[in-house]
């Protein structure tokens, strides 16, 4: 039976009283008989006229669902093959939307389709008649909303819910401009711009080539670094947490076209303080890291030992690289073995386009590449770990297949 609220007015109380005899499941969309329990919903004359915005608030007054989620009903009238988009935005609760009607068997209902936390459902009316739409709200949110249903909708917002609006990344002041080899510092002392959830957040520019890839850092030790980027021709904005390893954040941008990038630095959690670091390097290219002599070779086993002070490779994991000589059209397997961290395998060398890797084909999180040598040269056999900040004795072992 659908719980009640005691403060609820008696008229809508009666509403689920009568329903106590019906077996209801979560979520409010389902069927009662064939027909929605949302048909017994009153609008109590709450009228919903295409082309107009109206606005409502969802309170303890209101029935609720199953699940505890207040509900309003609004009255549309409808014509048999309008196609028409039902909006439910909210700034203070993630908006639920539900709609029945003449010739509609099941319940239509949206959670996010507006972008952000919002709700659109696009339907085509199947008979001329009255349509319900029901405001409601995911886990029992209550607060004002805005209800509009139109034939010529506004594209939805770009961004998902939890997620940070653009729009807000752009309206922050920027601080300065970042070279290609740039390093700049800055503080969050709470005087800066905020952003969703009073997260701080501060924008530096970065002039960007089409074609141009550029590593970007940001490092703190007072706070969980958050990073985000955006700029002409991206989908979406790009978000990073802790690639860089210890709570700090890095982004590889492979800029789409000409034109100038925003680099936001923030952090993890609303009111954060502290003073943090963004470096602007070329990517890493495992090829250039060093060997210092280090060698691997076919049919035995070496050893080593991988620091957490390495150079950080792909998603701010350490790298340690060794030598591997290897002739055309050689297969061998290369195992990386370790009781003191996750490892993972790299292999590049001449002949190939991208690194071949692994992560734990070898069994208990070790890892193996079974691998032909396209062409005669030196191979670098790059020892890494799963997580950033990792590191302990290790194995090397090269076989022939």
């Amino acid at each position: 039976m659908p719980r009640l609220v005691s403060e609820a007015p008696r008229a809508a109380r009666s509403v689920w009283i009568a329903l106590s005899a019906a077996v209801i499941a979560s979520p409010i969309h389902a069927q009662v008989e064939g027909g929605s329990i949302l048909s017994l919903l009153s609008t109590e004359g709450r009228t919903l006229t295409l082309g107009e915005e109206v606005s409502g608030a969802l309170s303890i007054a209101d029935v609720r669902g199953p699940d505890d989620s207040p509900m309003e009903a609004w009255a549309l009238e409808g014509e048999a093959g309008e196609r028409v988009t039902i909006d439910l935005r909210a700034a203070e609760f993630d908006a639920y939307l539900y709609l029945i009607g003449p010739g509609f068997r099941d319940t239509q209902f949206d959670d996010d389709g507006a972008g952000g936390c919002d709700a659109r459902l696009e339907v085509t009316l199947l008979e001329d008649g009255t349509y319900t739409v029901v405001a409601s709200s995911r886990t029992s949110g209550m607060g004002t909303y805005t209800l509009l249903a139109t034939t010529d909708p506004e594209p939805a917002a770009p961004f998902t819910c939890g997620g940070v609006d653009p729009a807000m990344l752009e309206d922050l002041p920027t601080e300065g401009t970042l070279g290609p080899d740039a390093t700049e510092t800055g503080a969050f002392d709470g005087t800066e711009g905020t952003i969703r959830d009073e997260r701080p957040g501060e924008a530096w520019l970065i002039q960007g080539r089409s074609g141009q890839r550029l590593r970007v850092r940001l490092l703190s030790e007072d706070f969980d670094a958050y990073l985000f980027v955006l700029g002409p021709g991206m989908p979406a904005v790009l978000t990073d947490d802790d690639s860089a390893g210890n709570l700090n954040s890095e982004i590889t941008i492979d800029f789409p076209q000409d034109g100038v990038y925003r680099v936001i630095a923030s952090a993890l959690s609303g009111g954060a303080r502290g003073t943090y670091t963004i470096e602007v390097r070329d990517p890493v290219n495992l090829e250039d890291l060093p060997t210092d002599g280090r060698q691997a070779i076919v049919g035995q086993t070496v050893t080593g030992s991988l620091s957490e002070n390495e150079p950080a490779v792909i998603d701010g994991r350490p790298g340690q690289a060794w030598e591997l000589e290897g002739t055309a059209g050689q297969v061998v397997s290369i195992e990386l073995v370790s009781d003191d961290f996750d490892p993972y395998l790299y292999v590049v060398g001449p002949g190939m386009d991208l690194p071949v890797e692994d992560d734990d084909s070898a069994g208990d999180m070790d890892s193996l590449v079974e691998f032909e040598f396209p062409e005669s040269g030196t191979y670098r056999v790059i020892v890494s770990a799963f997580s950033s900040g990792s590191g302990g004795e290790f194995e090397i072992r090269v076989t022939v297949d």
